[in-house]
């Protein structure tokens, strides 16, 4: 009776693991021009506006970003009395996730993907994708992300985030709690120069509940040693 009950926790146990991350694999890349080529031409994603009073940016080479399709990316804008201001908006729960991520995938900068489906109420992580650069000139560029019921900011320089060796990946900016409706993403620069900011387009995707991870292992090294104990007997 008591190897029955070893077992039905293993069983257990091995089911949660394979929930955390299997063929379930999955994250929401944003692509500000959606038409997968370098051409010069921008076919705006429909969830992306321009802010303030930036009305248009212009048009610069591809970032090779995990799951990238290739579009162009932008840089600076016309704003005159406010900051070029860039925002997108992801409906986890309308759009679900359209890339395919196994769990383990390198982001760039030592990020992996969590392998996890996009799509539900949970916790998600942010990252920001842009081509390598070295003169953006518009200061520190700043992202507010916000949602219903949780919101954070933060502000990166462009010129200095890639790690050597690894010259384009997806940038984390955070993590946000989702229960419903839109994220959306502010991206703004703190002058309006030439090139005041890059991007390409975002990545969104899920992350384990915490401690998730952690009481699966737990559970696994009782079974393990409930198991042991049987056997000895």
């Amino acid at each position: 009776m008591k190897s029955q009950n070893s077992l039905a926790v293993i069983g257990v146990v091995l089911f949660g693991v394979g929930a955390l991350g299997s063929d379930a694999s999955g994250a929401y890349i944003f692509e500000i021009d959606t038409d997968g080529l370098d051409d010069g031409i921008l076919t705006f994603n429909p969830n992306f506006s321009f802010g303030g009073d930036t009305t248009i940016a212009s048009q610069s080479a591809t970032a090779p970003l995990v799951g990238a399709t290739g579009g162009d990316s932008i840089f600076g804008g016309d704003g005159i009395n406010m900051p070029d201001t860039y925002r997108y908006t992801y409906n986890p729960s309308v759009e679900g996730d359209n890339l395919p991520l196994a769990p383990g995938t390198a982001l760039g900068n030592g990020h992996l993907a969590t392998g996890l489906a996009a799509g539900g109420a949970g916790r998600y992580r942010v990252y920001a994708g842009f081509p390598l650069t070295a003169n953006v000139s518009g200061g520190l560029t700043t992202y507010l992300v916000s949602t219903l019921g949780d919101t954070f900011s933060v502000s990166i320089d462009q010129n200095s985030v890639f790690m050597p060796g690894d010259p384009t990946p997806w940038v984390l900016l955070g993590e946000i709690d989702y229960v419903s409706g839109a994220i959306d993403v502010s991206q703004s620069s703190v002058s309006n120069t030439f090139v005041s900011m890059r991007a390409y387009g975002l990545l969104f995707e899920p992350v384990p509940a915490p401690g998730a991870t952690a009481m699966l292992a737990l559970a696994g090294i009782g079974a393990g040693r409930r198991r042991r104990q049987v056997l000895d007997r």
